[in-house]
């Protein structure tokens, strides 16, 4: 409890916190995570394989990649998921101004759905469709009739195919997701790092830029990471996020009407 109360603290003197997510916050919604001890690929060593050429077939036959992501059975999953405790209490944190941004890799979209506005998805969103030719993107639901009916989605603005927006392995992250990333790092003065193992680069870099400008980094994890190990993270909170970030808020609350 007292480290609850040393996060809120921190919060509260703050002048600009920001969070940054990962695939434990979204395992709590039953999406199952891809690397942990039970995860896909741990289960199924060839789904990792086929993941880091996804991005070179939709290059190459974009006809193919879209019924390769019609045969997905892990976005069915993301689709109907549904924000949890977790996803909620930093929306509730956001709106008593104490989370000025959530830069989250996952690509479900559960931080949207609990509410929280202002979220940068740093690897994507699988609710979204993109052009890597002008940039554009578009709501998925525009499209999905022609999707279903087999073929590929272009460009309303260059008339390029577009792919999810979802960013795949040996994919650049978009410029405007990068700038706008880097810039709320290099703004914030604390960090609130929930459920990552911070190994997946090059989003694994902005716990450690946010750290190298001088902002404390708070890790909420189940397990000590590389961000402790390396020094990183200021203290870490053990635990599942979607029982330790309620209290969090709850203790914010509790102490901003002190």
């Amino acid at each position: 409890m007292e480290l609850i109360k040393k996060v809120a603290r921190d919060l509260l003197e703050s002048k600009y916190a920001i969070a940054f997510t990962g695939a434990g916050i979204s395992t709590e919604s039953g999406i199952p995570d891809f690397r942990g001890p039970f995860g896909i690929w741990k289960r199924d060593p060839e789904a990792e394989r086929r993941a880091y050429k996804v991005y070179t077939k939709f290059l190459k036959d974009p006809r193919e990649y879209w019924i390769e992501v019609q045969k997905s059975t892990i976005y069915p999953i993301i689709d109907k998921a549904l924000p949890n405790s977790a996803h909620r209490a930093l929306s509730e944190l956001e709106e008593l101004g104490k989370i000025m941004c959530i830069i989250t890799q996952n690509i479900d979209g559960l931080h949207h759905k609990a509410g929280s506005k202002n979220v940068i998805e740093f690897h994507g969103s699988v609710s979204k469709l993109r052009c890597i030719c002008c940039g554009s993107r578009f709501d998925k639901k525009e499209f999905i009739n022609l999707i279903e009916s087999g073929r590929v989605p272009k460009c309303k603005i260059c008339e390029n195919f577009l792919k999810l927006d979802v960013v795949h392995f040996n994919e650049p992250i978009p410029p405007d997701i990068y700038i706008r990333s880097f810039n709320e790092v290099m703004r914030c003065d604390l960090m609130l790092v929930c459920g990552t193992s911070a190994v997946v680069y090059p989003a694994a870099e902005l716990p450690r830029i946010a750290k190298r400008y001088g902002a404390k980094v708070i890790e909420i994890n189940l397990e000590e990471t590389t961000l402790t190990f390396e020094g990183v993270s200021d203290y870490i909170i053990k635990g599942r996020v979607g029982e330790i970030l309620p209290k969090i808020a709850e203790e914010v609350k509790r102490s901003k009407k002190e």
